[in-house]
């Protein structure tokens, strides 16, 4: 375009910043412009429609390997839109605008559990007596765990618990002083998860409910009887994985919502608050502890890349009995997880 005139050919009347062009009544003033304006917003149009059939997806729960790995980005997938919103808005195209404004909400409401403010917490829950919880998926190939056991013995927690533990790792934690103040321990051979505890356990035994076996204890605590769960899934990466991992966390699922006193379910689940399925244990009326707390849009894997974690799929969930308080991560060295770490406040019943 020539500078000082107007797509139809008309002197400017003044100067200014120039305009985006438009595929309106008058049109860009080349060929060139108009394809590419066509072109933008055809991939803006595309991209809208694809972001809509992935949330009727993922609202329907259907399960694929490619689409369950989808799902735990579904945070930064929606991304692009907002820059979709910018160039409507810069070139004038309504329904675009429209549409794009209308992904970007979904976007905020599919998110916000991850992005809301930290629960209110009320002044019986801060005088109820509190209980700190430590999980870390230690990695099967790690050979050293002097970074975890140091996290934990600086943490302090009255329950530890670990996944992925080899025979070698048992015999590590198991024989190491720093982890002395934690003398209740629950494990056995056919079993990667181990459960540390500064409580009395009242009983404990080997869930084998699911297609790997899970330690499961009750504790004694000051509100009584507490059932713990150390949680350690599959990764749904084929069709035989996405079964198992599909039997494992409904079983969990029917744990919980078959539960009697309180329970935490802790540790890694291999999913995200955007898989259907933890969505389903989560509607049983247990508490995800970092959403609640206000830092669930961390991730915890995988943290031995170049970029951030940026997979939530370790988590502590609690009835209501147990009001998580405080909830941050840790560093995990020697293994591909960050550890959670959450206090909880135990107030017995429903919080005020």
């Amino acid at each position: 375009m020539t500078p000082g005139v107007t797509a139809t050919g008309d002197p400017a009347r003044s100067a200014g910043p120039p305009i985006l062009p438009t595929v309106s009544a008058t049109g860009p003033a080349t060929r060139l412009e108009r394809l590419i304006l066509y072109q933008l917003s055809g991939l803006a149009y595309l991209g809208c429609a694809a972001l809509i059939v992935f949330t009727i997806m993922r609202s329907t729960g259907y399960e694929s390997a490619v689409a369950l790995a989808l799902y735990g980005v579904t945070p930064w997938l929606y991304l692009p839109v907002y820059a979709v919103v910018g160039y409507a808005f810069r070139a004038r195209q309504r329904v675009l605008l429209a549409l794009s404004l209308i992904v970007v909400i979904i976007h905020v409401v599919t998110i916000w559990p991850d992005i809301k403010p930290p629960n209110h917490l009320s002044a019986a829950v801060k005088n109820a007596p509190h209980m700190r919880v430590f999980s870390a998926n230690l990695l099967f190939s790690n050979k050293d765990l002097s970074g975890i056991i140091a996290e934990v013995h600086a943490r302090d927690p009255d329950i530890a618990v670990f996944e992925e533990a080899t025979p070698a790792h048992r015999a590590r934690l198991l024989g190491d002083p720093a982890l002395s103040g934690l003398p209740n321990r629950v494990f056995a051979n056919g079993s990667d998860t181990i459960l540390f505890s500064r409580l009395p356990i009242e009983s404990s035994d080997i869930w084998s409910e699911t297609a790997k076996p899970m330690v499961r204890a009750h504790l004694s605590t000051a509100i009584g009887t507490v059932e713990i769960l150390v949680v350690h899934t599959v990764a749904p990466t084929n069709g035989t994985a996405i079964a198992r991992w599909r039997q494992m966390l409904d079983a969990i699922h029917d744990l919980a919502q078959q539960r009697t006193t309180p329970l935490l379910l802790v540790g890694d689940f291999n999913a995200t608050i955007y898989h259907h399925r933890f969505d389903a244990i989560l509607n049983t009326g247990l508490t995800d502890a970092h959403s609640a707390r206000g830092t669930g849009l961390t991730g915890t894997w995988p943290r031995d890349k170049p970029i951030p974690p940026f997979l939530r799929i370790d988590h502590a969930l609690s009835s209501k009995e147990l009001v998580p308080t405080r909830a941050s991560y840790g560093t995990g060295n020697g293994s591909d997880h960050r550890p959670i770490i959450v206090d909880y406040a135990l107030v017995g019943s429903a919080a005020p």
